[in-house]
Formats: C-alpha cells, structure tokens, sequence
C-alpha cells in the first residue's frame, strides 16, 4: 500500500456475504482505473455470517486494502468512525456496502473539492420502496429546516470530505444523516452532487423502521446529550471536544426550535380554545334538546297512564329547573292526570289527579288571558 495515500474510502459491511465480493470487485475496478494513491477500510461490523471471511480473501489480493474486524455489531456510524481512525489519506470518501452505491460516482464527488470541503451524494431516481422514499423525503425536509445545512439528502451514504471535516462529528449512531448539519455548524461548505442509486441485488436491507425513522428523531433531540447515546466503541468525551456541537445548538435554537416552539404552542393554544368552544356548543345543544324534549317527556308519562290521552303540556321553569307539565287522560276516566316531568332528565316528579273543578278554572284562566275579544283585554 502506498506510504502517503491521498484518498482514503472507508466502507462498512453488516452481514453482506451474498453482495460484498461483488461490491469490492466493482470499487477496485474504479479506482484502478480512475484514481491513484488511494487506501481502501473495509469494515466488518460484527457480521454473524461469512461476510468477514469474504472480506479476508478479497484483501489478500488486493494491497491498497485493508478489513477490519468489530467484535460486535456497533452500528454503521461507529464503523466509519472507526475506519475514520484506522486511515491516514487527508481526503476520506464513504460509501455503503450493499452494493446500491455507485463507485463511479466517486471521481465525480472528488472534482467538487475545489469548492467545498464535503460533497454530498444526492441520489437521483431512488430505486427504494415507496413509502422509504417519502419518510425519506419528509424527514429530509423537516432536517434540513430545523438544522439549516442546506442539504437535500443527508442520508445517502455516499460523500467526500477532508479529514479535518472529522473533527466536527459527533459520536451518535445515526451520524451518518447529521454529517453535513456538523460540519455547516463548524464553519466548513458543504455542496451536493447527483449520484446514482441502485437496486439492493442480493441480501436484505439492514435498515429498521426504528433506525431509518425514529433513531434520528431521538438523535436529533438528544444532540445536546450527545454523551448518552455516543457509539458503543467511543470511550467517554467532554462536550467541549466537539465545538460544531455548541454551534449547531446555539443556531437551532436560534433559527428552527424557537420558531417551532412558537408554532406548536400557537396550535395548542387554538386547539384548547377550538375544543373548549365546541365542547360548550355541543353542551348546549345537548341542553336545549333535552329542555324542549317533549316526546321524551310523554313516554315518561304513559309510563304511568298507559293509552292515555294527553289533553295539554305546558313548558315552565321552577326553582331553576325546566319541567313539563303534561295533563293526561286514562282511558274511560273523567279526571285528568297532572304529571309534571324533568325536561332535563326525562324523570317523573310528580303526579297527581287533577278534579273537573281545576280543570274549568285553567280553562278560565287560559281565556282570560288569551281570547281577544275578553272584556277586560278591551
């Protein structure tokens, strides 16, 4: 292997065996071809199949390459931090082990160091399932306006970036979608540059629902406590070792969280208040249906009067209370029943016979009252 390589690229391998001969034949291919002075990491995260052996044979081909072996699975961040420190080139070029990476698209990346110090690999016509596409286009799109790097992609995991990019990263397992955020938050420019993206041919993708959507989210809000969830093969570190980290969080509070703070109080504040008032108008409704319902209050009555015959009702109030008066005829009965109901509840309150002598004298009254052409309404 060259003594002083000016490229270094760092891949890592999770149980890969069907697809890793294919993917190192591929990535050497290119750089022989099209690259010099460069070393290659390969990376063996603890996979519980041939993967790692595969990895033995190709590099004892191949000089400029060199595998690495995990004890334990660790994830694909602190596989390429630990890469990151097993390589010398001051140019570092990353790229996943699944084989739907492009390594020609490495030459490509490398031309546009002339004006930044990360490229980004931005894939172009994702071959991924449906709905990975759009979480992926959602979480992208909420990523790069709470944290402001301008990036479209931040999870392919195809990018070049100079070696004192590294001192801006953080040990977190989902580091890989938050390298540019870094990077922009440590002062260093970050562009993006079309890249192919490729069907998984063989083997299954590695990536959980909780890795590929929620690890980031609880990242992203731990990053200020980075410490608790930094990868397990990074020993314990001062907040102060990473200062991209006290930018990156002066400026989301700054330009995102504090704007969407505002937001979502606003919103809740409008949804109590919207449920409050809905609440209070249903409450009415529901009083005032229950106050006028004069069919509810009529069954409650012939409860007590079976076929009886109702003869007149009258809607009143008494001690803050509405209530039904219902005056009802039993069958074959001269007198009347007087039952009064709760309009509320629906509840007999009271019953009572009423004699023909009080039933003239309401009549009475009701004329008295009512008939226009009374002597007293002249």
């Amino acid at each position: 292997m060259n003594a002083t390589p000016s490229i270094a690229v760092v891949v890592p391998f999770f149980n890969e065996e069907a697809s890793v001969e294919e993917v190192c034949r591929e990535l050497r291919q290119v750089l022989t071809d099209e690259l010099s002075d460069v070393e290659v990491a390969l990376i063996d995260d603890g996979s519980s199949d041939g993967t790692g052996a595969k990895l033995d044979n190709i590099t004892r081909g191949w000089p400029e390459a060199r595998v690495f072996h995990l004890d334990e699975n660790k994830g694909q961040s602190a596989a390429l931090l630990f890469g990151f420190n097993k390589t010398t080139a001051p140019i570092l070029v990353t790229m996943d082990g699944d084989g739907q990476n492009d390594p020609h698209d490495i030459p490509k990346l490398l031309l546009r160091f002339v004006e930044a110090d990360m490229v980004v690999g931005v894939r172009v016509d994702r071959q991924d399932s449906w709905m990975r596409r759009q979480i992926s286009r959602i979480a992208n799109q909420v990523r790069s306006d709470l944290l402001g790097d301008g990036v479209s992609d931040a999870g392919c995991a195809l990018k070049a970036f100079g070696r004192e990019v590294v001192g801006a990263f953080i040990p977190i397992r989902t580091l890989y979608s938050f390298m540019p955020a870094l990077a922009v938050a440590a002062g260093f420019r970050v562009v993006e540059e079309p890249v192919h993206h490729r069907l998984r041919a063989q083997g299954d993708s590695k990536y959980s629902t909780a890795s590929f959507l929620f690890l980031p989210i609880v990242d992203f809000i731990g990053l200020r406590w980075f410490r608790w969830r930094r990868c397990r093969s990074q020993t314990a570190s001062r907040f102060e070792d990473y200062p991209a980290i006290g930018t990156l969080g002066t400026d989301l509070h700054r330009r995102a969280v504090a704007r969407w703070t505002r937001r979502i109080s606003f919103a809740l504040v409008a949804g109590f208040f919207a449920a409050l008032l809905l609440f209070a108008r249903r409450s009415a409704v529901k009083s005032d249906s229950r106050e006028i319902s004069l069919a509810r209050a009529e069954r409650a009555a012939l409860q007590l009067v079976p076929e009886g015959v109702f003869c007149a009702e009258e809607l009143h109030t008494e001690a803050g209370q509405p209530r039904w008066t219902i005056d009802v005829q039993p069958p074959g009965a001269r007198e009347l029943r007087e039952i009064e109901v709760d309009a509320r509840g629906g509840r007999v309150i009271s019953s009572r016979i009423e004699t023909p002598e009080e039933e003239a004298l309401e009549i009475a009254v009701e004329q008295h009252h009512f008939d226009p052409k009374h002597p007293d309404r002249r």
